[in-house]
């Protein structure tokens, strides 16, 4: 069951509870009102974890959010009002008041942000309706209502369609004819029905197994290996009894097994930026371990996974994580500022440039990844040692095959010191090397 929290003007809940029937056995609707523009910040601050996802009962609350929030952490909408729904209205407007002119007319939900809804190739710009410039702040009902109020007491207007719920009372008060327009029963019907779908999909995917490779770090060479596997599993223990989050543990030939769901790896990862259970092992043990996270659409695709980020990370010179994404993104090193993004997908042409050019695809990704995470295609061997955890030699292997076969040009040198070699930049373009 899908659980929506709507956060909405008291005048709109009757509008919204027409289509409770309709969804009641795939969503629970809980409404969460507002009278004042300023309340709907700490609303949403206040309920929005509890839910599924947020919906509000039109653009005004999402975009006043909008200026507060970059990105929403729960995922957040609101019912708009589809053209369809618009041009019945006002054919059923102009119907029942055959002598409305639309020019006497005000419409506060029309603007260039929405492309006045189409209006501007339907009526003459002598036939075209007042609108306002709003901008979405905590006065904005104050001063909607005072642009309609003005155009009426200038005689202006004869009628105003709003579609701002909490000025109708004002406009009432003031004697001002108007129409409140919203969503028809069917269009929300449809835009809810998106939405829950929308959130049954996110929910399926969050719930994707994720499964761990755990190996001890030089595991090949130990004499007490026994010993050590026994004193993880009861670390591997310990952690789980304080987080609660792996929902098994166990012990394979030579690593351990642990499986979660998508969204409480990501919890344990800090979307994927740290590694709370390596953090926690590393500082437990007297040895270091490795370990590699798979995320798949089954469990066998996330257990390969998590094996090849296993051996990713024991590739690298210090204890790390990495983790490899349904869509088969490689993360990592987790938490370290050497962190990379770089697909494991094999492109033909990238299989081609690995060829001609002596270096592994996977070494060719990291310098991809390498030089868009540092914006630039200049790079020392020192760079790349470090970055790709490499050791000096290696690093300046590879940067040779790269120069040898025009995918690298030493651009200038960098003097340091007043003594010893200056440092050679390198850069980087694999677009010049010709692939056969």
């Amino acid at each position: 069951m899908i659980k929506l929290g709507v956060i909405t003007a008291h005048h709109s809940i009757f509008e919204i509870k027409q289509i409770e029937p309709l969804i009641q056995d795939q969503c629970e609707l809980t409404f969460i009102p507002y009278r004042l523009i300023g309340e709907i910040q700490e609303l949403y601050e206040r309920n929005h974890l509890f839910y599924d996802g947020i919906l509000f009962s039109g653009a005004l609350g999402y975009n006043i959010l909008q200026q507060k929030f970059t990105e929403f952490t729960t995922p957040t909408y609101f019912l708009d009002i589809p053209e369809g729904d618009f041009y019945k209205r006002l054919f059923s407007i102009s119907n029942s008041n055959k002598n409305l002119n639309f020019a006497r007319v005000c419409m506060d939900l029309i603007s260039e942000e929405n492309n006045y809804m189409g209006l501007k190739g339907v009526l003459k710009e002598e036939e075209f309706p007042f609108c306002l410039q709003l901008e979405y702040t905590t006065a904005l009902y104050e001063r909607a209502f005072q642009q309609h109020l003005s155009l009426w007491n200038q005689g202006k207007i004869d009628l105003v369609i709003t579609r701002i719920s909490n000025i109708v009372n004002l406009l009432n008060q003031a004697g001002i004819p108007n129409i409140f327009i919203f969503p028809s029963k069917e269009s929300m019907l449809e835009q809810v029905k998106h939405i829950i779908n929308e959130l049954q999909i996110s929910n399926l995917l969050e719930n994707q197994g994720a499964i761990g490779v755990v190996t001890i770090k030089g595991q090949e060479n130990m004499s007490d290996l026994e010993l050590k596997q026994i004193m993880l599993h009861k670390a591997l223990l310990e952690f789980n009894e304080k987080e609660n989050v792996l929902s098994v543990i166990q012990r394979k030939h030579a690593s351990f097994e642990i499986i979660t769901s998508q969204s409480d790896l990501k919890t344990l990862t800090n979307d994927f930026t740290t590694c709370s259970v390596l953090q926690y092992l590393n500082e437990t043990l007297p040895f270091h371990v490795n370990i590699g996270w798979g995320i798949g659409t089954t469990f066998y695709q996330a257990k390969m996974s998590a094996q090849t980020a296993n051996n990713q990370a024991k590739s690298m010179d210090l204890p790390c994580a990495y983790v490899i994404t349904a869509n088969e993104e490689v993360i990592g090193p987790l938490g370290d500022d050497t962190c990379l993004h770089f697909t494991n997908k094999v492109d033909p042409q990238l299989q081609k440039l690995s060829e001609t050019l002596s270096v592994s695809i996977l070494q060719i990704k990291k310098i991809m990844a390498l030089i868009s995470k540092l914006k630039t295609n200049e790079l020392t061997a020192e760079d790349l040692a470090y970055q790709l955890g490499l050791t000096l030699r290696q690093a300046n292997r590879i940067l040779n095959k790269l120069e040898d076969k025009g995918a690298a040009k030493i651009s200038y040198r960098k003097q340091e010191k007043l003594r010893g070699r200056p440092k050679k930049i390198y850069k980087i373009d694999f677009t010049e090397v010709s692939i056969s």
